[in-house]
């Protein structure tokens, strides 16, 4: 491949598509681990049966580039710009990866068309990028980019159990606030309150119903000081939930508006400590993703 080795003509600095594809490859394996730590300092065996490092593997890319002395620094540095950005968004769970697997394929195609471009154009190999020094910044872009994109593929989807899965992830009534709705008790579960952006506070609210001795979890969206329920769980029995996708109104009063209230300045402290969204939201995230539209008002 032309971007590998071309005897003289070997490029002295790595492209942008070698190192985002590189960098996107690499961060796949980031769901088997619990914590950025664990993962980046993971060892695994080797083809010989030594036990050498992970990450080795994503330094191994550096090798053909000798003169490329800050590579490997922005190697790194692209990993934990993509943990600090992903993993805060969407998790690290199997389902944020298959959504990340879309960022990687797209990034293997743009290296693939590079590859093709520059075995046409033999002198373009020898150039070294307008700026290698912003191959960090270049690489995160893209990946917004390709976040953008991902709906269009259609190659992501979730079934009713995994989404019912996250939803109720977590769920925690102990810290929790409680107020009267329709003659039951309504809990706003204070950890799960999450600001999205100065105009819309996301909550879990749990109502307790009378006639099934059960309570059914909300999935609470408040934008302009009103609230809709986004998803709805009703308990069937002890095992099973029943999801509701379609927007519901809330009946306004009082306690509603309290139960509001208080959903906002619990979402607003959590935001203070910069608390990793609950799971809840993170598959709102991944829905959003895909193109289902969760964060549109419909």
């Amino acid at each position: 491949m032309a971007l590998f080795n071309l005897g003289s003509t070997t490029p002295q600095y790595m492209e942008q598509p070698l190192f985002d594809a590189a960098i996107f490859r690499f961060y796949c394996l980031r769901h088997q681990y619990e914590d950025f730590q664990s993962f980046w300092h993971a060892k695994k065996v080797g083809s010989s049966g030594a036990e050498i490092r992970l990450v080795d593997s994503l330094f191994a890319q550096a090798v053909n580039y000798t003169k490329d002395e800050h590579l490997k620094a922005q190697l790194s540095q692209a990993c934990l710009e993509i943990e600090k950005y992903w993993n805060l968004k969407f998790g690290s769970s199997p389902e944020a990866l298959s959504v990340f697997s879309s960022i990687k394929s797209q990034a293997e195609e743009a290296l693939l068309k590079s590859e093709a471009q520059t075995q046409e154009v033999n002198a373009r190999s020898t150039q070294c990028p307008l700026n290698p020094d912003t191959r960090v910044d270049s690489c995160m872009r893209n990946l917004y980019r390709y976040e953008m994109q991902i709906s269009q593929s259609n190659s992501v989807s979730f079934d009713i159990q995994t989404k019912i899965h996250f939803f109720l992830s977590g769920l925690n009534e102990s810290l929790s606030s409680s107020f009267k709705y329709s003659g039951s008790v309504l809990k706003v579960l204070e950890q799960d309150s999450y600001i999205q952006n100065e105009d819309t506070t996301w909550g879990r609210w749990t109502l307790f119903r009378d006639s099934t001795g059960y309570s059914d979890v909300w999935v609470v969206r408040i934008k302009n000081g009103k609230a809709e329920v986004v998803k709805a769980l009703s308990k069937l029995n002890q095992d099973t939930y029943e999801l509701d996708e379609s927007i519901r109104g809330i009946h306004f009063d009082s306690e509603i508006f309290k139960a509001i209230d208080k959903t906002q300045i619990s979402a607003f402290e959590n935001s203070e400590f910069n608390l990793s969204p609950p799971s809840y939201f993170q598959m709102l995230s991944m829905l959003n993703a895909i193109g289902v539209g969760v964060f549109e008002r419909r």
